[in-house]
């Protein structure tokens, strides 16, 4: 690929595999492109999963952290730079161009979606959504890249859902008066503990210590972590449990007992009955033994 001193404008060519389409890659994958300007005839959606970055686009710089969720309009220069902190700047790069959406109607609603996205009406450069959405975003983030790699029968008409569902879920978060009337220093609170909960999910947690940390009361903190990340304290421990526990189950040969230590559940059992509602499978059938 070519890159000029200006600013390059990407097209599919340079960056899709195979379909003209669609295409999504950790921000690992593809470190050319950092502290570099640069636009695309395609849409791109980035969704911070760790460390912190200042962005730029339009002319215009700041900074995003771990869960963030920025919409990037096809033409407008943009460039992530890392900054150094105590963990490493990665992110999901979704890419997709209209015609990867408009193969069916989802109403007036989604036509709106696209016509932000997509410029043909507005005039901001980007959409940012703070991370409140965390959780949400990043499961639908996770089954979208799992869908790219893996390439089973039917994969992009999943994706294609998965893109839908993240382009509503968006713009449902950007009216969503819940999380709107929430001050900064609440959704600090609440981004803090998530990012506590991620740092020390092996430890024994409680709703009470977590709102100790943040001198809150432990009611106020559970509505407010409800009503900002869709789901309630004790449920995101679990799901960073497992998360943990799914990798540990595919990537490493230790047994079982030790993945649910290395998890944070508290015993065996525990672990069977939460990965087991929660994945619908046994520890063991999801490894494939």
């Amino acid at each position: 690929m070519k890159i000029s001193s200006a600013p390059p404008m990407l097209s599919s060519d340079d960056i899709f595999e195979g379909n003209k389409d669609f295409f999504i890659h950790l921000s690992t994958d593809y470190k050319y492109f950092e502290n570099k300007l640069h636009s695309h005839e395609f849409v791109e959606i980035s969704h911070i999963i760790s460390g912190e970055a200042e962005h730029e686009i339009g002319g215009i710089k700041y900074k995003v952290h771990r869960g963030d969720l920025i919409a990037i309009r096809r033409g407008v220069p943009h460039t992530f730079r890392p900054i150094e902190c105590d963990e490493p700047f990665v992110a999901y790069d979704l890419m997709f161009t209209e015609n990867f959406l408009l193969q069916r109607s989802f109403g007036d609603s989604f036509d709106y979606a696209l016509d932000v996205l997509f410029g043909r009406t507005g005039n901001h450069n980007d959409i940012h959504l703070a991370g409140g959405g965390y959780q949400i975003f990043g499961e639908i983030f996770h089954r979208i890249y799992t869908e790219f790699r893996t390439r089973h029968s039917g994969y992009l008409d999943l994706i294609r859902a998965y893109v839908t569902e993240l382009i509503i879920n968006l713009f449902r978060r950007l009216e969503d008066d819940s999380y709107a009337k929430f001050s900064s220093r609440i959704k600090d609170a609440v981004r803090s503990t998530t990012a506590f909960i991620d740092e020390n999910f092996k430890d024994h947690l409680t709703l009470e210590d977590l709102s100790t940390r943040i001198f809150f009361s432990k009611d106020y903190l559970g509505k407010a972590f409800r009503e900002i990340t869709g789901m309630t304290v004790i449920a995101y421990i679990q799901k960073v449990r497992l998360s943990e526990a799914c990798r540990l189950l595919s990537e490493t040969d230790k047994t079982v007992s030790e993945i649910a230590e290395l998890s944070g559940f508290g015993d065996l059992k525990s672990f069977y009955t939460v990965f087991k509602r929660t994945m619908n499978t046994t520890p063991r059938k999801y490894r494939g033994e």
